[in-house]
């Protein structure tokens, strides 16, 4: 039986000048201490994060402004298997806290501090340390606080990658000791080759994806799974106003195969993010067909509103409220919309 194929690092779609200046300082090793990698769940934080690690720890010589992805440095980054990439991250779903401790809702402070011990030892191997925290916005304030004392005193060649969707979210003493990259998101033509070259026979899915996507590609992809076209039909149902199912039973239709509170919460989620998509088509369309009018006559659309419960609805998830709960007093609000 042959063995699988070692990691490829994957390079980062659809990014400009910044963050290619910002990869030429990280393979010369003057890259700003601290880096806040700022964008929309899905639009490929964590890929950004990986390809700066691994131009701070890349040895190749084959290009001296990018890593090359392909060396034994940059297949470990790939792998998370780095002896001098330190992560700190929530837990997937309850498996992994039985395993290895830790949330599936925070960073726990004990997580940060136990980076910073393994911080006080040197390098495995003597290029450079660097600490990759993902969804940063689940450190409450007191694990913030705690990573305070790395960011003030990070130690020689030692580099902090710091990814999140909700910078408002962090400390404003971390957010003024970091250097801020914003994630672009990724133009209709980048999304339709990558969903073409990934998922070649979804096709009669890939243009209902890029519509949903928002530029990105982790949610075009997910927009072409079973579960999202069956969600995402439920949403269209619900908006065209011919569906009887309403409220509550539409949160049990959204949530319905769920087994377990993570998979209810990452279902709730997707609905809820399929929903905003299309409320927000709905939004431009409307906004398009006003035109340049100051005054556009008869009762606005109510999409605006509409997008601003299911928002909250999203937060409220964060807030650990059951998600059939949430949902319920979400779609409550467009039983009320006129």
């Amino acid at each position: 039986m042959s063995e699988p194929a070692p990691a490829r690092l994957p390079m980062p779609l659809g990014q400009g000048v910044t963050f290619a200046r910002l990869l030429q300082q990280a393979r010369r090793l003057q890259m700003h201490h601290a880096v806040l990698i700022e964008g929309q769940q899905g639009t490929g934080k964590s890929t950004v994060a990986d390809w700066l690690a691994a131009a701070l720890l890349c040895r190749s010589e084959l290009d001296p402004d990018t890593p090359c992805g392909i060396c034994r440095d940059c297949r470990r980054v790939a792998a998370g298997q780095h002896p001098d990439v330190h992560v700190i991250a929530r837990a997937a779903d309850e498996q992994q806290v039985e395993e290895f401790g830790g949330s599936v809702h925070v960073i726990r402070i004990d997580q940060v501090r136990a980076v910073q011990v393994a911080l006080g030892r040197a390098a495995v191997e003597g290029r450079a340390r660097v600490v990759v925290i993902r969804d940063a916005h689940t450190m409450e304030e007191e694990t913030q606080n705690a990573l305070l004392k790395t960011l003030e005193e990070p130690g020689p060649d030692t580099f902090l990658v710091v990814e999140t969707a909700k910078p408002e979210q962090m400390l404003p003493t971390i957010r003024s000791r970091a250097q801020r990259l914003g994630v672009r998101p990724l133009d209709d033509a980048t999304l339709r080759a990558e969903l073409r070259r990934r998922l070649p026979t979804a096709g009669n899915l890939h243009e209902r994806a890029i519509a949903l996507a928002g530029g990105s590609l982790g949610r075009a992809l997910q927009a072409c799974t079973e579960q999202a076209v069956r969600l995402h039909d439920l949403v269209s149902a619900m908006l065209a106003g011919n569906n009887p199912l309403r409220a509550v039973a539409t949160a049990r239709a959204a949530l319905e195969g769920a087994t377990g509170r993570t998979q209810a919460v990452a279902q709730a989620r997707l609905f809820l993010a399929l929903l905003a998509a299309e409320l927000r088509l709905r939004l431009q369309r409307h906004l398009a067909a006003a035109g340049d009018c100051a005054y556009v006559a008869g009762h606005p659309e109510p999409w605006s509103t509409l997008l601003e419960h299911t928002l909250a609805a999203h937060q409220d998830l964060d807030l650990r409220i059951p998600p059939d709960q949430v949902l319920t007093a979400c779609l409550l609000q467009y039983d009320a919309a006129p």
